[in-house]
């Protein structure tokens, strides 16, 4: 088990379904939970609840938090892993959580400027 959570948070996460669509739509793109929030028709409360978990469980993590006209701070995120492996052996469950690169991002964009 990695970063203090338990096989029960993590399956508990992957078998909520507004969990796994968070996930989804943050696999490639980076948005700020309102978008999260009215992309899925999903309460803003229970979107930043959802978030509050998958970054606790190191799932998801914030990419960049910006300024908005009224003066508050948004926070943008994206999935933060390549793959998680799930075992059942001896009558256990664990898993292995492969995070992404932080250096991603820097790929990805520096792709973008090569084309």
């Amino acid at each position: 088990m990695k970063n203090g959570s338990t096989t029960k948070d993590i399956l508990s996460v992957l078998t909520d379904e507004s969990s796994i669509q968070i996930m989804k739509l943050l696999d490639k793109q980076e948005l700020s939970a309102r978008v999260i929030s009215s992309t899925l028709n999903m309460p803003i409360s229970s979107t930043y609840k959802k978030i509050k978990k998958l970054e606790q469980l190191k799932l998801v993590r914030i990419t960049k938090v910006v300024r908005t006209l009224d003066g508050m701070d948004e926070s943008f995120y994206t999935v933060s892993i390549k793959e998680i492996i799930i075992t059942y052996k001896n009558h256990t469950f664990s898993f292995e959580v492969q995070q992404r690169a932080f250096d991603d991002k820097i790929v990805r964009l520096w792709q973008k400027f090569k084309n």
